[in-house]
């Protein structure tokens, strides 16, 4: 069984590139909002302005498009610990969608919005996105062994985290990689276009991630985004 995930050094620190992509945390209509990649600072905002509130919200409503699973982790957990509802109206990617969007009480989704895995830190294997590996290739060897090893490290030490995490949720621990398997990644791989996998709602439920409700049903996921698409996996057993 293969597991390989596209992995981003932005599963350890939010990289240069999206330096400008600063994450915004406000509240509208009595919901928490968080839009933009996951980030520590931003969690740090969300916690102190929910702190900060009499009447404390109970539901997060989000956009984005991950960040570094430690802060996806920190916030899925959060969210659990205040029972906080989950609202997505366009997308949640990657750590949000591993750590955020089943940490909910209860969630509550468009029928657009597309809850999209790529993988997690318990794959068995890792390939970088292009710019990452360009960065990675201009390195001296030194320093990119010492990066390498870095990542290494976080990812076996975090991977830990998150099957605790999951567990403690009642999530099947192989929620963030069953889309890896051959069985499943050979429908998908060759799709234009395709970058990883969503379930249906179905399948949300017998992975264990349940009290979803769609506005205005069917569900469709996925129109949200351009130039992205995400397979919608039932399970075979």
């Amino acid at each position: 069984m293969h597991r390989s995930a596209l992995f981003c050094l932005a599963v350890l620190a939010a990289g240069a590139a999206h330096a400008a992509d600063t994450p915004q945390v406000y509240l509208d209509n009595d919901e928490l909002n968080y839009v933009g990649l996951l980030d520590g600072q931003a969690n740090a905002r969300l916690f102190a302005l929910y702190e900060s509130l009499e009447q404390k919200p109970t539901t997060l409503s989000i956009r984005s498009r991950g960040g570094p699973t430690s802060h996806g982790l920190a916030l899925g957990q959060w969210v659990r610990d205040h029972k906080l509802d989950v609202k997505v109206m366009e997308y949640c990617l990657s750590s949000c969608a591993n750590y955020v969007f089943p940490a909910g009480i209860h969630k509550l989704v468009s029928n657009f919005a597309i809850i999209g895995l790529h993988g997690g830190l318990s794959s068995t294997s890792f390939s970088f996105d292009e710019s990452t590996q360009k960065m990675l290739d201009a390195l001296p060897a030194d320093k990119r062994k010492a990066l390498l090893d870095q990542i290494d490290a976080s990812i076996k030490g975090d991977s830990k985290k998150e099957q605790a995490f999951l567990t403690g949720l009642g999530i099947r621990t192989d929620y963030v990689t069953l889309g890896q398997e051959e069985r499943y990644q050979r429908r998908y791989r060759d799709a234009p276009n395709m970058v990883g996998w969503t379930y249906s709602l179905d399948a949300f439920g017998r992975m264990g991630i349940h009290d979803i409700t769609v506005i205005n049903p069917p569900s469709r996921p996925g129109s949200a985004l351009k130039n992205m698409s995400f397979a919608i996996l039932t399970l075979d057993d």
